[in-house]
């Protein structure tokens, strides 16, 4: 038995292997590889696995790891940000979607509870898919990764609700009221308990299992956590899933969430490549290949209409035109969770099970095709944003239209705080600057604060040139979203090819394409901490301050090689100049006996080898002072000597 079960994980590891191999090939994302593999292996295609068990389980534990590392990066205070997303986007995305299955449900035919039914499992997307492939593209943090992250969130809750519901739908004789209180009641006791754990037990396991320096034992009991945590708010018929993703919003707060991520991705990696796995193995090809245009024709029928639903609740909630397109495209599948939701509305007899099996069939096709459907998302939404513009006109017009003509200035995309600290150097500096940004409630507390700000979209042409690129001498580009960035370079150099263009990215591996498509500096968050970092070690050293900014001026130039190579003679012209030397600052309290005598009268400088290279008094500094110069009450003095001196 055990030796058939080793034989079952060999064969479909390395399969998956193998059409991974020719996916990587053929430029297809990995994520199509592992369902695809499910498929061969599944019970329908070459039935290389006898029980499923094993793999559902695997499965299971993957999308854990999964939802729990999001929660470790997200944080509550990200969540907190973004709750109107969470609770009014995901309702009006909801009831939207079930609202327009409902319609075509009943215009078909079917009855009324069943068409309720249907459009519950058509609403839910799938978190697990859809925040691997924004993760993938770096896009988790952009504002339409965090849109779709919020309304994800939403609908995951829902689940338990719409599993409430569905005995309704069926008849009376499946609803049971004592039964919903009691989880009612259950429900409030977890919350409470996760409360108390996030305060006291989670910071404190982690804090011993640290002292201990053992990466077992710390890996562990991440690992404990994540799973007992799961388990707990399950409980009140939450997923584990997302038991897992409020386990590790509860690490995050904590000052372990690095180590915690760090110990923890390369099996969430592993297992969640199972997960994809047991999806592939839901496909029956039979069902499929004797009904194959009402599948397909299902699949891209939902796929517009969720599109359609993402990007009116992206209207309603006010978001930019491009946010609301690429959050509409990125919810256009039907979800892991509907197949849980189906299962349940088969039981109590809502559907018929040829029913249950085209929905599964039509949700892996929609699941099939959302790594494409992302992946060509900025393009799409380009496209559909200029054909609106060309209707409704831009979508800052009610602003840049009003701005007058402006040359020689600065421009500024992304009020965020990078582009606020831009903005305020370069109005003390007196440089004329203009800042577009399509958070609509930055732009209004902008506005407040009297900055020349405007709504609009700078991946369009025509928000650039209402905004004077023509005319402008740099612009900075300080957004978090990485394919809208190359897009805006790319705009703006063909508008015109004489401007600086200055862009901010977090990681140095996107350097490279920005400077390929026409940015003259690229600075990576990556390593210009490191730069920050090695300056003022150099410094502290009391290295020539010309050396260090050689030193720097030449990573930046070199896009930053020398931080990512061993070190060769471009280190060879910085030393450590005078290791032995010291600097300290000595407070002169108002009872020392040193308050009202003179530099000369201390004989620091003869009896300790101690010389004074200023005095603070108050706002002003008195540089280099003589020895006649008397400490007064409250000064502080700045003194130089060797290490041992002054120490």
């Amino acid at each position: 038995m055990e030796s058939a079960f080793f034989l079952e994980i060999l064969v479909i590891v390395t399969l998956t292997l193998f059409v991974l191999f020719i996916c990587n090939y053929l430029k297809i994302p990995l994520i199509i590889g592992y369902i695809l593999s499910g498929v061969l292996a599944g019970p329908f295609v070459l039935r290389m696995v006898g029980n499923t068990d094993i793999i559902d389980l695997f499965a299971e534990i993957g999308v854990i790891f999964l939802l729990f590392t999001i929660g470790i990066q997200f944080s509550l205070k990200s969540l907190f940000e973004v709750k109107r997303l969470v609770v009014l986007g995901g309702s009006l995305q909801l009831v939207f979607t079930t609202v327009c299955v409902l319609a075509a449900g009943l215009f078909l035919g079917i009855p009324l509870n069943q068409a309720i039914f249907l459009g519950f499992i058509v609403s839910l997307s799938s978190t697990a898919i859809v925040m691997k492939v924004l993760q993938e593209r770096g896009e988790l943090e952009s504002p339409h990764g965090r849109t779709a992250l919020a309304i994800l969130i939403f609908q995951d809750l829902m689940l338990i609700p719409l599993m409430f519901i569905t005995p309704f739908l069926a008849g009376p004789e499946y609803y049971q009221a004592p039964s919903i209180v009691l989880i009612f009641i259950t429900g409030l006791s977890i919350i409470g308990v996760v409360i108390v754990a996030t305060r006291y037990v989670v910071p404190r396991l982690l804090y011993y299992s640290a002292r201990m320096k053992s990466q077992e034992i710390f890996l562990l009991s991440v690992v404990a956590i994540c799973f007992a945590i799961a388990w707990i708010i399950s409980q009140t018929g939450i997923s584990l899933a997302l038991g897992a993703f409020v386990a590790g919003l509860m690490i995050s707060e904590s000052d372990f969430s690095v180590a915690a991520l760090s110990h923890i991705m390369p099996f969430r990696d592993v297992f969640v490549g199972f997960f994809f796995i047991s999806i592939g193995m839901l496909l029956d090809i039979g069902v499929f290949l004797s009904r194959p245009l009402l599948i397909i024709g299902l699949a891209l029928g939902i796929i517009v209409l969720k599109f359609f639903t993402g990007l009116i609740t992206g209207v309603f909630l006010n978001l930019s035109r491009r946010t609301a397109l690429l959050s509409g495209l990125a919810l256009c599948q039907i979800g892991e969770f509907s197949f849980i939701l189906a299962k349940a509305g088969e039981s109590f007899g809502l559907i018929a099970g040829s029913v249950y099996q085209v929905i599964l069939d039509v949700t892996l096709i929609t699941m099939l095709a959302t790594p494409f459907v992302i992946g060509g998302s900025h393009r799409i939404a380009g496209q559909i944003s200029e054909r609106i513009g060309d209707i409704m006109g831009p979508s800052c017009e009610f602003d840049l239209t009003r701005a007058g003509e402006m040359a020689d200035h600065l421009i500024i995309i992304g009020f965020g705080l990078n582009g606020k600290n831009v903005a305020r150097v370069a109005h003390y500096a007196g440089i004329p600057y203009r800042i577009i940004d399509m958070n609509p409630d930055i732009v209004r507390e902008g506005c407040d604060l009297g900055e020349p700000i405007f709504y609009g979209d700078a991946t369009q042409q025509a928000v650039l040139e209402l905004a004077g690129v023509k005319t402008a001498r740099i612009i900075v580009i300080a957004i978090a979203d990485r394919i809208g960035a190359q897009q805006i370079v790319q705009s703006v150099r063909s508008l015109n090819p004489e401007i600086q263009i200055l862009v901010r990215t977090r990681f140095v591996s996107e350097v490279p394409h920005l400077v390929e498509l026409g940015a003259d500096e690229v600075i990576p968050e990556e390593f210009e901490t490191s730069v920050e970092i090695f300056t003022r070690v150099l410094a502290e050293y009391l290295t020539p301050a010309e050396e260090i900014q050689h030193l720097v001026d030449e990573i930046r130039a070199e896009n930053y090689e020398l931080l990512r190579e061993t070190p060769s003679s471009h280190l060879a012209g910085i030393r450590v100049h005078l290791p032995e030397l010291d600097v300290a600052s000595f407070y002169i309290p108002p009872e020392s006996p040193l308050a009202g005598t003179t530099l000369g009268e201390t004989r620091w400088r003869s009896q300790m080898g101690i010389s004074v290279i200023a005095i603070q008094r108050g706002d002003h500094a008195l540089l280099n002072p003589e020895a006649d110069a008397i400490l007064q009450p409250g000064d502080v003095a700045v003194i130089v000597g060797s290490v041992d001196c002054v120490r």
